[in-house]
């Protein structure tokens, strides 16, 4: 019963905050970035959006006369998971809990703290665990993969490649996904491996000697962060001033909403706790989050020639096993397994369009959209094409979460396609 009232609830609320109105997004830093989350909360999210939510695959344009794709060089992020900080979930259930206690917690604030207590409850104090849609993702992403480049992996070699950070979710991914591909082609030979010399290549963060100065320039982003928040208060509480007791800074207290917010959708609850903050607040911090995490993992202005080099390892194990599979002729696909940061830097190193133009900390606030790189299970793919006729270059197509992209500095062959010596040549150190 008590479920089936917050339900209801849970819809007036929707129906009471969500109203959509006509809003200049211009006014906005980032005004591409504010529509986006203005039509589809979960775009909030940024880097914990799920996949299917913020990547639609495209098609594929025509290849060069007398080419076919024969070698897939791979590597995805591990999918949807539950929360980040159990200090988020305890600090706001407790607050919520209190005021309900003390009747002062509207209709609104009751199903905000149901909703809570759900993600909560479905966390199960294992933060950073994969969840069923994580693994969902990865089956899907397999799946399409594979009839997509169904030539790749039925007319050449059978064997594949697969390794994975030693991070569980990352495991749980790489099973997943090569499980899905041998639902669809039982003959594929797939070897799994993963370990610490492994990790070392699949996973890499910025470096220590930065994060002070970063930190220091991102709490200056943090700090502009200057918003009223006398309506959603009172849209929770019937008694402001005693609820301000409980929550302590307001701004903190709704920034955690945005952060239990982000992984809602990962255990495929149909609530969206995003509802509960006004849109300026929901963009700001989006906005904050957005910019840091491009300061810190692309190759940005201020620190991107030290984070660069923090991702070598990563390309170099791309280019060694690209060039055995393409000497050997044995290999139809190496897939890598690992985390949203790597995969930012290594799309950002390479040149991918949209991630790999540098930016200084406004320019990242103004341009740079999380979404479209690093969603849950997002993913780089390197299609390799061959011709039939002898002495023609190899050519190789990048997928940005299944979509082709182009490389900036880098002129391609046709469309998206370029020349693999070329693009080794510039990214080899």
């Amino acid at each position: 019963m008590r479920t089936l009232i917050i339900t209801a609830l849970a819809i007036l609320a929707i129906q009471g905050m969500t109203v959509k109105a006509q809003v200049d997004f211009s006014k906005y830093k980032n005004p591409e970035l504010a529509e986006k989350i203005y039509y589809n909360h979960a775009a909030a999210g940024l880097n914990a959006c799920p996949y299917e939510l913020a990547a639609q695959p495209g098609p594929d344009s025509k290849a060069p006369r007398g080419y076919k794709p024969f070698y897939i060089s791979h590597y995805g992020r591990h999918g949807s998971r539950s929360g980040f900080d159990q200090r988020h979930y305890d600090a706001l259930i407790g607050a919520l809990r209190s005021a309900k206690e003390d009747g002062i917690l509207t209709a609104s604030g009751d199903s905000l703290l149901y909703e809570i207590e759900q993600v909560n409850l479905a966390t199960n104090n294992m933060d950073g665990r994969l969840t069923l849609r994580g693994q969902r993702e990865h089956k899907a992403l397999a799946e399409r993969m594979y009839k997509r480049y169904r030539r790749v992996f039925r007319r050449g070699s059978h064997n594949i490649r697969a390794i994975s950070s030693t991070v569980p979710r990352c495991l749980v991914s790489m099973a997943a996904f090569t499980n899905s591909l041998s639902e669809l082609d039982p003959r594929l030979d797939i070897v799994m491996d993963c370990g610490s010399e492994i990790q070392k290549e699949v996973t890499n963060d910025s470096p220590e000697e930065t994060r002070a100065r970063r930190y220091q320039m991102t709490d200056s982003l943090k700090a502009l962060i200057n918003l009223d928040y006398s309506e959603p208060m009172c849209r929770i509480f019937s008694d402001t001033a005693a609820a301000r007791k409980l929550v302590g800074d307001k701004k903190e207290f709704f920034r955690r909403i945005y952060r239990v917010a982000r992984i809602t959708r990962s255990f495929d609850f149909g609530f969206d706790t995003f509802r509960f903050m006004p849109f300026d607040a929901m963009y700001a911090w989006a906005e904050y989050y957005n910019a840091s995490m491009y300061l810190g993992q692309c190759n940005s202005i201020p620190f991107g020639d030290k984070r660069m080099e923090t991702t070598v390892p990563l390309i170099r194990n791309i280019v060694r096993q690209a060039d055995d599979a393409l000497a050997s002729g044995e290999v139809a696909a190496d897939l890598r397994f690992g985390h949203d940061y790597p995969l930012m830097a290594l799309c950002s190193y390479l040149g991918i369009e949209g991630i790999g133009e540098r930016y200084d900390a406004d320019g990242a606030r103004a341009h740079f959209d999380a979404v479209d790189y690093s969603p849950f299970a997002g993913n780089l793919q390197m299609i390799f094409y061959r011709s039939r006729k002898a002495g023609k270059p190899i050519l190789v197509k990048f997928l940005m979460n299944e979509r082709e992209t182009g490389i900036i500095g880098l002129e391609p062959v046709q469309g998206p396609y370029y020349e693999w010596e070329k693009v080794r040549e510039k990214i080899s150190r």
